[in-house]
């Protein structure tokens, strides 16, 4: 009998494992609709006007400021994990307040300080395959 129950067990944990998207953030997740892993297809970087096609992956991770309900469009803590940037594929942080089209902020990159803007595309609700990330750097 225990064996029996050793068993459904073990098979209900594997179903309900198996049963994850894994190409879906958590629904726990609270941070934004654009929190996502963008790849190189999905990516535009510039700095100074000058596309950096090194760039190869953008994750962005958000917390929501405002209060649940508070406002039509929140706006969030968010960082910008770039991938391709740095040498050997570092991570390079770019923190920015954003909603759910774009986002600003500042950053220091290779010793000199930069205004960055950005924009997300398509839609925020649609899946997270067709959205996508433009990111500028413009040296102040």
């Amino acid at each position: 009998m225990k064996k029996a129950i050793f068993y459904l067990a073990s098979m209900l944990m594997l179903l309900v494992s198996a049963c994850g998207d894994s190409d879906e953030p958590s629904n726990g997740n609270a941070g934004s609709p654009r929190d996502w892993t963008y790849s190189k297809e999905q990516i535009k970087f510039y700095i100074n006007n000058v596309e950096q096609t090194s760039v190869s992956e953008i994750t962005v991770r958000s917390v929501q400021l405002d209060k649940w309900g508070e406002s039509v469009f929140p706006w969030y803590d968010t960082t910008l994990k770039v991938k391709g940037l740095l040498p050997k594929n570092k991570i390079f942080n770019i923190k920015v307040g954003a909603d759910v089209e774009r986002f600003e902020g500042s950053t220091i990159y290779e010793g000199k300080e930069y205004d960055v803007t950005g924009v997300y595309t398509g839609d925020p609700f649609e899946h997270y395959s067709k959205m996508g990330i433009i990111v500028y750097l413009n040296e102040k």
